[in-house]
């Protein structure tokens, strides 16, 4: 949900609109109340954050709160290596035999001159802190544990659009995602060269890395890239609190600067730049390691199936999430996502449509399953009544989990959607919907049509809810079980302020 359903929410008491992951051309978005009994997800008491309740405006992340004094006992095992070889004399030393030299000298593969830290880096092994129970994190994103990980490289850039169109060609595969993008009448644009790779699926990026010899990361890997691992901080030897960095830079809210993101860190969303950033740019938002744009540019793809229960307080060394799931992990947000989903521990996933996606791959070692039970999927059915009519260029149902608001139904911003389904306008006064959800949680349900006329900036169309915008009645909805007999009425837009 963009500029439009922001500012029409607040003239209602009932549509309390929220900051999404997304809100590219295709979104609407909203967040909701306590659950109902019997909903199996982690709830936690977060205060919104402070500086006010535009929902647009995310000051910078505070992990105070994310700090538990057990974590001071964890230990850093820092081995201190004296001879370094380097094989492939290239001017970089062995990775795996020098583990905590530092990562600007270290070659992630010593029999190959052409690997070097200007295109993978090497992340130590140890342990660091993952998760956040911050105002700003969504209920899958606690509890805050330490997270124990073998030493491994991660590509520095995001894969660029120019490297993958060239695997396409080889593979003689045609792209499969719904939302290709560095293309010109339906080709490969060369002028897109050095831009990253945008509209895969996880397939796709998964296929793309391992014919190259590597894999997607784990998503605790690429958590720790972005967040640093506890010899970073104060005590190289155990974590404190140094190590709750909330993004890649460190604790500095975001800038255009440093992440190429829709900035809505106060006032209303200012979009930096209408497009992604080539993949080398942006150095003022580098990674603790080195990484660049692991805030911002493009969502990108990591190997964990989702699943809201994955985080527990005694994962397994080097986890590596369900042992299956349809629904895909996706870190990072993108150029068209708001300031809050710049934060390192920041979750979302590809059961809601429209991100903008893209990955890059990792050199590991084995890495092992969570034991977390299978997500179970029920669907929500019910109907849309529009104002008059629902007409436009497309109608977005979008469900929240309940666990994000307060007591009161009000959403902090930022919060991902659980599931979302976009639906082409019948031009008719009622539209039947189908939404499939995880069983046993309780969601909040909205609806918000874009009917082609919200803001726009150069090539950017937001999807507001500029034809209308509504919750559904029964809000908030548990879902043990399928339900059915939903209803939305579509509330009339006001008109849009210009740009």
């Amino acid at each position: 949900m963009i500029f439009f359903t922001l500012l029409f929410s607040c003239t209602t008491d009932t549509n309390q609109a929220q900051e999404n992951k997304y809100s590219a051309p295709v979104q609407p978005n909203q967040k909701p109340p306590h659950p109902q009994h019997g909903s199996n997800r982690k709830h936690t008491n977060k205060p919104p954050p402070k500086g006010g309740f535009l929902p647009s405006t995310t000051p910078a992340e505070d992990l105070t709160s994310s700090w538990s004094a057990n974590f001071s006992k964890v230990t850093v095992n820092i081995i201190d290596s004296s001879n370094c070889p380097d094989q492939d004399q290239d001017g970089f030393v062995s990775a795996t035999v020098c583990p905590f030299s530092p990562v600007n000298t270290l070659d992630c593969d010593d029999n190959d001159p052409n690997i070097t830290p200007k295109n993978e880096i090497w992340i130590p092994p140890g342990p660091f802190i993952m998760g956040s129970k911050s105002s700003h994190a969504g209920s899958d994103e606690d509890p805050v544990h330490i997270v124990t990980l073998s030493g491994y490289c991660l590509d520095r850039t995001e894969v660029s659009a120019k490297d993958w169109f060239s695997w396409l060609k080889q593979s003689n595969r045609k792209p499969q995602g719904s939302d290709l993008r560095n293309t010109k009448n339906n080709q490969y644009d060369p002028t897109r060269a050095n831009y990253p790779a945008e509209g895969v699926t996880w397939q796709e990026a998964s296929d793309y890395c391992a014919s190259v010899g590597k894999t997607l990361p784990t998503e605790a890997q690429w958590e720790k890239a972005a967040r640093g691992g506890c010899e970073l901080g104060s005590n190289p030897k155990a974590c404190d609190t140094k190590d709750l960095r909330p993004y890649p830079w460190g604790n500095e809210e975001p800038t255009c600067a440093r992440a190429n993101h829709q900035l809505s860190t106060q006032g209303m969303p200012k979009i930096c730049v209408s497009d992604t950033l080539k993949v080398d740019s942006l150095p003022a938002g580098a990674g603790p390691y080195g990484h660049l744009h692991l805030a911002g540019n493009v969502w990108e793809f990591v190997l964990d199936a989702w699943h809201p229960n994955t985080y527990q307080k005694n994962r397994p060394n080097d986890p590596s999430g369900p042992v299956k799931g349809d629904i895909h992990v996706l870190r990072g947000g993108g150029w068209n996502t708001f300031s809050t989903n710049m934060r390192a521990a920041n979750r979302f996933h590809d059961l809601v449509m429209g991100s903008a996606t893209g990955f890059r791959c990792a050199r590991s070692s084995e890495n092992t399953f969570d034991t977390v039970a299978p997500l179970e999927m029920v669907s929500i059915q019910g109907t849309i009544t529009g104002s008059p009519t629902i007409k436009g260029r497309a109608i977005y149902v979008t469900a929240f989990d309940a666990a994000d608001a307060d007591p009161n139904g009000m959403l902090a911003p930022g919060r991902s959607p659980v599931a979302e389904i976009r639906l082409t306008p019948n031009g008719q006064k009622t539209q039947p919907f189908l939404l499939s959800v995880p069983k046993d949680s309780s969601y909040i349900l909205s609806a918000a049509l874009d009917a082609g006329t919200g803001a726009q900036k150069d090539e950017y169309i937001s999807a507001s809810g500029s034809g209308g915008f509504g919750q559904a009645q029964q809000n908030p909805i548990s879902a043990p079980k399928n339900q059915t007999g939903i209803t939305i009425q579509l509330m009339s837009a006001p008109p849009m302020p210009k740009p």
